[in-house]
């Protein structure tokens, strides 16, 4: 008489659910250990989150790879099978395996579907189609063929059940990506070739660091986890030719959201602002700072803005920070690398762009207070705030708006399916603007587009090296693109240049188009929004 294999491993049913719950507990591990050393939820998932972003973008880098080894996968099973259909058992200590695999990799898939639900949206297809072949290969390996039991025993009847069912669960994680596995699913617009959103240029660039003295003060507050980091200013240069028509070049200060004090995560960002003839500063602040917090505090945060005594703290670094800037970057005092690089040219602060993301585009502010002291920025301002957090409300660390130039523009930029930020901060941020001409302060929305393979998802990580997809370049590195030319070219007085890319950081089509899939149907494009707090009812509850 054919034995099922289930009903091999029933003898063995106590000794099976304890590996499998091994496996489930190995799955969830570190979140949990991160949790109960005192983290919150999100940081307690960060890790594992970080890691399934780099897995799926390799999955997306290595189609043919996956391909193999999905192909590889299921040889191999069918032979497991072919083994089984002859009445040879598996080796116990391969069932015991299969077990605890089972156990690691239900884990992950119901990590990864809890990711989905709070910062993936639906983003990608490849990893839950690999957590779908393997799951029906241990299924098929464990279990063999799934069918209907003659024997009526309860716990045999409900083992074939939850057998039946994880194979149907298994084939409907693999179905969606089959389209991207065989090549057949549309594919989003590579990135432009030529223009805003193509290959930094024209210029080459060289970088340098400069380590700043911080504080005392917060020196003393800094957590455990940066305090392994040597905060400076990453200095970015254009190497210039000798013919370039002006002998000044404009400044970029760009500041990392939290967490994130990280150069590598922004190379990209700073390498399409340098690139068009800019010097560019990343600033690294200390974000995971523990000031002392009065018992008797009490946290506001409304209307974009929170009095939080870590904004005082931090504030405090972009003082310094910005000091360090001056020192290097101008007069007698410049550093040795700014003398070789730019030579008898020198940096212009008058011509000026502010950046940020996350809490460093929140930090725009800050950044901005430090300006208008300085009196930079008092010829052309470009402000760029992408996917920002809450602002400082202190009296004290408000910028002077009054100082802002005539010729200043703003862009606050967020994905529509940023889950880390809510929008209201950015259209509260916009309303600081009131006193500018309306085309000038746009709030843009990257919608995401499930359309085809890879999927376009708009992120709160979005301006990160790490995301840097089709929806950063033609929704993200395209505008900086326009927004350096726009600085620069006020800076040379070439009003060519300086029209044209104007014409891209307005409310116009070559603002909002973001290309075309494979098959010629749209991307969907950049919504665009003055105004939002009172003319926009999307954002009426802010």
């Amino acid at each position: 008489m054919n034995v099922s294999p289930w009903q091999r491993l029933n003898s063995n049913s106590a000794f099976h659910t304890v590996l499998f719950f091994c496996g489930l507990f190995l799955s969830v591990v570190e979140p949990l250990a991160r949790y109960l050393s005192g983290k919150s939820i999100s940081d307690s998932i960060w890790p594992y989150a970080y890691r399934t972003l780099i897995w799926t973008m390799n999955l997306r880098d290595n189609m043919f790879l996956l391909t193999l080894f999905v192909s590889v996968l299921l040889f191999f099973t069918f032979l497991v099978l072919q083994r089984q259909l002859k009445g040879h058992e598996n080796p116990r200590w391969a069932n015991a395996l299969g077990m605890i695999l089972l156990g690691i990799l239900i884990g992950f898939i119901v990590l990864y579907f809890a990711l989905d639900v709070f910062y993936l949206r639906g983003a990608f297809l490849l990893l839950p189609t690999l957590y779908g072949f393997l799951l029906l290969t241990i299924l098929l390996m464990v279990g063999g063929f799934p069918h209907v039991p003659k024997e009526s025993k309860p716990l045999l009847v409900g083992k074939h059940v939850l057998h039946i069912a994880g194979v149907f669960f298994a084939a409907w994680l693999v179905m969606p990506g089959i389209p991207a596995l065989v090549g057949m699913a549309p594919s989003p617009p590579p990135a432009p070739r030529i223009g805003y959103g193509a290959d930094p240029g024209p210029f080459t660039t060289s970088m340098s660091i400069h380590p700043y003295t911080m504080p005392q003060e917060v020196e003393d507050i800094r957590e455990e986890t940066e305090s392994d980091i040597d905060f400076s200013v990453y200095l970015t240069l254009p190497h210039l030719p000798e013919d370039i028509p002006s002998l000044s070049i404009p400044l970029a200060v760009l500041s990392h959201g939290w967490g994130y004090p990280t150069y590598e995560e922004y190379t990209d960002w700073i390498a399409h602002l340098s690139a068009k003839g800019m010097a560019v500063a990343f600033i690294q602040y200390p974000s995971d700072i523990a000031p002392n917090i009065e018992d008797n505090f009490e946290a506001v945060d409304e209307y974009g803005a929170s009095n939080w005594p870590h904004h005082v703290y931090r504030a405090k670094a972009f003082q310094a920070a910005f000091d360090e800037i001056e020192t290097i970057g101008f007069g007698d005092s410049r550093s040795e690398f700014v003398d070789s690089i730019l030579g008898n040219h020198t940096i212009d602060p008058s011509h000026l762009w502010l950046g940020g993301h996350s809490l460093g585009g929140a930090y725009v502010f800050l950044s901005l207070y430090e300006s208008m002291e300085r009196e930079w920025g008092n010829e052309t301002l470009f402000l760029d705030f992408e996917s920002p957090w809450t602002r400082p409300s202190q009296l004290e660390l408000q910028p002077n708006m009054s100082r802002l130039p005539e010729s200043t523009m703003v862009h606050i930029a967020q994905g529509i399916d940023d889950m880390s930020v809510d929008p209201c901060y950015s259209v509260h941020h916009q309303a600081m603007f009131s006193m500018l001409p309306q085309e000038h302060v746009l709030f843009i929305e990257l919608q995401s587009d499930l359309y085809g393979f890879p999927r376009l998802v708009g992120s709160h990580y979005l301006p990160t090296d790490s995301v840097h997809d089709t929806l950063a370049d033609w929704g993200v590195y395209r505008r900086i693109d326009a927004q350096a030319d726009w600085v620069v070219a006020r800076s040379r007085g070439d009003v060519i240049t300086e029209s044209w890319a104007y014409e891209h950081l307005i409310h116009s089509p070559l603002l909002t188009n973001m290309g075309q899939w494979s098959d010629g149907v749209d991307v969907l494009p950049l919504l665009i929004h003055h105004e939002a707090l009172i003319r926009s009812e999307k954002f009426s509850h802010c």
